[in-house]
């Protein structure tokens, strides 16, 4: 009976605090949602830049294979982007990210397959897959590629496959593994713990019923706020050398600016406090503070582009930078620009439309912050 009734009394409980039972039962939905959208549907379309040399018929045919492959919901793999054989144009187009990866087809294409195919001597020909594998994009489109080649190669009949698969990494590149092509989205990902911390720094204040002292003490808003801001900036001060030190243990290796990259984590780090700051006035207790937190750090984590690329839903360009929908995300922009630094040694100038971008987010996620703080708690404490 009294099992019974501990069972009870933490039920009620829990269905009392009903955000936090709603938002605890949602969470693994959510993974499940953003896993199943990112790889269970096949939706992203990969834009394939092609130069085609071949003197027979054999390249227009695998091109038209590509521009029609089809995932099974219907939605085309990929984009295809002709393109003049040359080097400089090739390498240009890859890092301005006009294509995810360059195919060329060689002119000997087509005799090389007819060789094979007739049973007669077969001498293999190059096929070259160009691209960056800093770009996570580029690391899935070059198997799908080739799986397509040689798919195709084996569908007209050949008795033995003469491609060979060249992989052609641009001059920029330094990937030697996957936590290298991740470490530096970690590193921003690892300030946006401060999210959680920030809310729950707040609301930890209105439990203890301390809020109502602070603001008889006739402080002002901005002041509360950016005192509990400037806390958290100096664990983040503390946590990214942390962070840099253990990644280059770990094994990642750059020869970007670290002065840089911190820079964008600690500009990252007040968009953080301020969705923290905007969370905790929707909050009463930093228990919700601490599960919705969870709730909204974990989409900004995997639609950042860590882990996997999201197709974009380009809104405007501004001198050169697409806005997106996801824009509106700071985590984007940061794991972009810190990509750069540490991956495409890029300098201050090469970051400077990400730079803008998340330091016009971080203003204003501050701001809405302090508004929002102010009215919650200023007004009714």
């Amino acid at each position: 009976m009294r099992l019974l009734a501990v069972f009870k009394k933490s039920l009620i409980e829990q269905i009392r605090d009903y955000k936090a039972l709603v938002l605890t039962l949602l969470s693994p939905v959510i993974f499940i949602v953003i896993f199943g959208l990112a790889f269970g549907q096949g939706f992203y379309t990969y834009t394939l830049g092609i130069s085609n040399d071949d003197v027979g018929v054999m390249g227009e045919k695998l091109i038209y294979e590509f521009q029609n492959s089809k995932y099974p919901n219907g939605n085309l793999m990929f984009s295809v982007v002709m393109v003049d054989y040359d080097t400089e144009q090739v390498l240009n187009g890859i890092k301005k990210q006009k294509y995810d990866a360059h195919l060329y087809i060689p002119s000997d294409f087509s005799e090389s397959l007819h060789n094979s195919g007739q049973g007669g001597e077969t001498s293999s020909v190059r096929v070259p897959i160009t691209g960056n594998p800093s770009y996570i994009s580029y690391n899935l489109i070059s198997s799908f590629v080739e799986n397509h080649i040689h798919n195709f190669v084996w569908t007209k009949g050949m008795v033995d496959n003469p491609i060979e698969i060249v992989y052609e990494e641009t001059e920029s590149t330094k990937i030697k593994s996957e936590f290298e092509n991740m470490a530096p989205g970690l590193m921003v990902f690892s300030v946006f713990f401060l999210l959680i911390l920030s809310s729950m720094v707040v609301t930890k204040e209105v439990e203890n019923r301390t809020i109502q002292r602070i603001v008889l003490s006739k402080i002002k808003p901005f002041e509360i706020y950016a005192g509990v801001s400037l806390s958290q900036l100096l664990l983040a001060v503390v946590m990214l050398p942390m962070v840099f030190a253990t990644s280059l243990m770990l094994g990642f290796t750059t020869t970007g600016s670290f002065g840089l990259a911190y820079l964008v984590g600690l500009i990252a780090t007040f968009s953080a406090i301020g969705i923290g700051m905007i969370i905790s006035a929707f909050c009463k207790t930093s228990l919700e503070a601490f599960i919705i937190g969870n709730v909204v750090v974990t989409p900004m984590m995997f639609l950042a582009g860590i882990f996997f690329k999201v197709p974009p839903v380009k809104l405007f360009t501004i001198m050169g930078k697409e806005i997106e929908l996801l824009t509106l995300m700071p985590t984007l922009d940061a794991v972009n620009a810190m990509n750069k630094i540490l991956i495409n040694d890029a300098d201050f100038f090469g970051i400077l439309p990400e730079l803008i971008v998340l330091t016009l987010l971080s203003a204003g996620y501050f701001m809405l912050g302090v508004y929002l703080f102010s009215r919650r708690y200023m007004r009714k404490a």
